[in-house]
This record gives C-alpha cells, structure tokens and sequence, in this order.
C-alpha cells in the first residue's frame, strides 16, 4: 500500500477535525457576544466602547478562517491537488505564527487588563453610577448576577458620589439634604454610607424588601454587612472569565495540536505525490 493511500484518509479526517475546531471558535465567539451582563457594563464605558464583546469578536475571527482552510485542506485530501495542499499547508503555518504571538501577547497583557477593569470600575462607582443611567444600569446588573458589590468591597460606595435627586424633582427640602456614602463624598471617613440595592443578598432583601441598601444610614455601613454580598465585583467577573479561560485554552491548545498534525501531514502527502509522479515518469 503507498503512502498516498495511507495519508490521504488521514489528512482528509484531520481536516474534518480542522473544521470542527474552527466551528467551535465561532461557536464561543457569538456566545461571547451575548453575555449581556459583563458585555453591557464595558459597552457603557464610553472610552472602551465592546471592550468584552472585542473577545467574542476575535475568537470569530480565529474561527472563520480555520473553518474555511479546513475545507480547503478536505478538498486538496480528497482530490489529491498539491496547489491546494501547499496553500493548505502555507495558510496552515500563518495562522499557527499569528495564533502563537497573539497568546503571547494575551499572556503579557493580563496585568493590563485587570487593571484597566478595576479602574473603569472604580470609575463607574466614584463618578458615574449616579449622573449616567447606562452605567448606573449595567452596573446594577453585575452587582446582581455576579452576586458582588463594589469593586473590591461594599466599602467602595462610601466614596461614591450619588446624583440623589434630579432637577424638577417634586421632592421636598428634607429629601434634598445630603447624605452619607451614597449622596455625600467623603463619607468614606466616619465609615456611614449607603449603597444600591443591587449589592444586597438574599437575606438583605428579605429582611429589607423594600429599601435594603438605600436605607443603611443610621449606623455606620459595617453594621450592615450581613445583608450585602461580600465579594468585591472586580473579583467576581475575574473568576467569572478564569472558568471560561480555562475553556478556550484548551480548545485552543487542541487546535493548535491539530493545526501541527495538519503541516506535517500535507507535507507528508505532497511528498509522497511528488515521489509517485517521478515513478510514473520514469515508466
């Protein structure tokens, strides 16, 4: 049996498995995009607009290409065509460099990324949760989802700046009166403040069901600790990304083995035409 026989199956289920890695790429790609929670805190940012949908958007653009050169290599396997197996084969090595220096890249990167998350957070909670319902909105709902509150702790909102009342609010003068955390910076220095009802657990929300969160200024905020998640969300959606990282590492290790088996192989095969041609020749 010639090689040609041997390596042409092979390289034709290889890239069938090529396929499938690049229709699993696009498939968490368009997952991505619609988590909505992480996706519309960082869509609010107005700096970073998509910062958390650019992931999804990447991991498309890394599956698009791999479908179409794996039915590209099915094609060049089946028909035995050495221009479509050495552009199978170039494509191949292409991808393989780019995918190599974009992990690089991501690996360098996470420190950066943390703490570009941190301070858009800390952003949000300081300066805009009060004066911009997009933020104040998306925010709430990772407070909510992620079972978090503040950026690091609950004790971030005592430093927060609360839009409060609007003007042309039908309020009275004592509703008008500054309070503490929510509503007044520097509450952070007697430790008395409020935070948004988002940040409250279960047992917060049974036993306040009405104010919990918005009500906590008759004691200084610690007095209350028991009814507010604990856990910062800053660390919260990191743990939440870690799950999925773990994940698309190792699909994308299993594509990158894949994508060396498929050099090796169409390399292989073309080889093996070439010696099969020479032989045809020499009769």
């Amino acid at each position: 049996m010639s090689c040609v026989k041997i390596l042409q199956p092979l390289l034709f289920i290889f890239n069938l498995l090529f396929w499938l890695g690049g229709v699993i790429c696009l498939a968490l790609g368009i997952y991505l995009l619609f988590i909505a929670d992480p996706s519309a805190y960082f869509d609010a940012h107005s700096t970073h607009p998509g910062s958390w949908r650019t992931v999804g958007w990447l991991l498309i653009a890394a599956g698009l290409p791999i479908a179409l050169i794996g039915c590209c290599g099915c094609w060049g396997a089946y028909r035995l065509n050495q221009p479509a197996l050495l552009c199978f084969f170039l494509l191949l090595i292409i991808v393989f460099s780019l995918e190599l220096v974009a992990a690089y890249v991501a690996y360098h990167k996470q420190a950066n990324a943390r703490r570009f998350v941190e301070a858009s957070m800390y952003d949000t909670v300081r300066n805009r949760y009060g004066s911009d319902d997009n933020y104040k909105d998306a925010f709430d709902k990772i407070q909510t989802s992620f079972e978090c509150c503040g950026v690091k702790s609950y004790s971030d909102w005592l430093g927060a700046a609360w839009d409060g009342k609007k003007a042309g609010d039908d309020k009275s003068q004592e509703d008008l009166k500054p309070e503490h955390g929510i509503g007044a910076l520097g509450g952070r220095g007697n430790g008395f403040g409020r935070v948004p009802t988002s940040c409250c657990n279960e047992h917060g929300l049974t036993t306040y069901p009405s104010n919990c969160g918005v009500s906590f200024t008759h004691a200084p905020l610690s007095t209350y600790e028991q009814f507010l998640h604990p856990k910062g969300c800053s660390d919260a959606l990191f743990d939440f990304a870690d799950t999925w990282l773990n994940i698309i590492i190792l699909v994308c290790v299993s594509v990158g083995i894949l994508q060396l088996l498929g050099i090796v192989l169409s390399m292989c095969l073309c080889c093996c035409l070439n010696a099969k041609q020479s032989k045809e020749y020499d009769y």
